[in-house]
């Protein structure tokens, strides 16, 4: 089923309304016609939005940065990865703009690269100029663009999102995580899972052992990250992840993530404690948790005439406390 956003507008839509529009031939002077701004739907919901000018320009993209909340990981840009895209623009010239916003003060360069990191690689590659499609919009506004252009792509990784979206956030492009839910159409159990899964590949000892992080699944990334949250489990994973560091055998993401898991089982090790609780306002009971994870409560001085309610408020504060 399509994702909808705010006001009931369609992704699927809003992208065509984007990709549908007739493009002028690349040259130095840019084109200026009326558009629907995609983004500006895609946020507000509105079906018929004023009308807006668009400028389409040929430039050199060396003189075009990347914009720094971009979902492509710096391992598509290489010749292998791009080759269709190479071989496409050579035979038939750039055949959809890519969207940039102007910059002011940078030296090095001229626009910033909302979306279509592949185009500008392959334009450099040929020795070509890069079309690009100039707007203006703030950061909020280039994130929904970004995942209305590739919601629909299978080449970019569901990692690559998470990881763009985790960034995103820990950049105030968005406020909240259900803010960030609200605007690209994604439900806030699945955006809440992404970035769990993004923020485990970015720890460094388990992230060192991704090369390429856009290939690391994201299901099973959620669940270590999720067993990880368990007393004394943390420990396990990321001394294993030390010894996977070690060795020499390179392995897949899917089975470096599995090789993780089962370091839990292999371990049943927990952190062991020992704690004082009050029982009432004149006992305690003393807790001592071992590396196997038995659990002993002591009560010093007896349960002899103690309030049952007491000596369960105690247990379950316990329980909580061990997980």
């Amino acid at each position: 089923m399509a994702s909808k956003l705010f006001g009931g507008t369609n992704l699927s839509d809003i992208a065509r309304s984007l990709k549908d529009q007739p493009e002028s031939m690349p040259s130095d002077r840019p084109a200026v016609r009326p558009i629907l701004p995609a983004a500006e739907m895609a946020i507000t919901g509105r079906t018929l939005p004023p009308l807006e000018r668009e400028n389409i320009f040929s430039v050199d993209p060396k003189r075009v940065r990347p914009w720094r909340f971009h979902n492509r990981a710096d391992s598509w840009y290489t010749r292998e990865r791009c080759q269709d895209l190479i071989d496409s623009i050579a035979r038939d010239e750039q055949q959809v703009p890519a969207v940039a916003r102007k910059l002011t003060g940078d030296p090095n360069h001229d626009y910033e690269l909302i979306y279509g990191m592949r185009r500008r690689y392959a334009c450099e590659v040929l020795g070509k100029k890069l079309k690009v499609r100039v707007i203006e919009a703030d950061d909020t506004r280039a994130a929904v663009l970004m995942h209305i252009e590739n919601a629909d792509r299978q080449d970019i990784s569901p990692m690559e999102r998470a990881l763009s979206f985790q960034s995103q956030i820990e950049g105030g492009v968005f406020a909240t995580q259900d803010a960030l839910s609200e605007a690209i159409g994604l439900s806030k159990g699945q955006v809440a899972k992404m970035l769990k899964a993004a923020q485990l590949v970015r720890h460094t000892t388990i992230g060192a052992l991704f090369p390429d992080k856009s290939a690391v699944p994201i299901e099973q990334s959620y669940k270590l990250a999720t067993l990880m949250d368990r007393p004394g489990a943390k420990e396990v994973v990321l001394k294993a992840a030390q010894n996977l560091k070690k060795g020499d055998k390179e392995r897949e993401p899917g089975a470096v993530l599995r090789v993780l898991i089962e370091s839990l089982d292999r371990s049943k090790k927990f952190e062991p404690v020992q704690k004082h609780y009050n029982v009432g306002a004149s006992r305690r009971v003393i807790v001592t948790r071992n590396a196997r994870g038995k659990v002993t409560l002591a009560f010093p001085q007896g349960l002899k005439g103690v309030d049952k309610g007491e000596v369960l408020t105690a247990v379950e504060q316990i329980v909580k406390d061990l997980g």
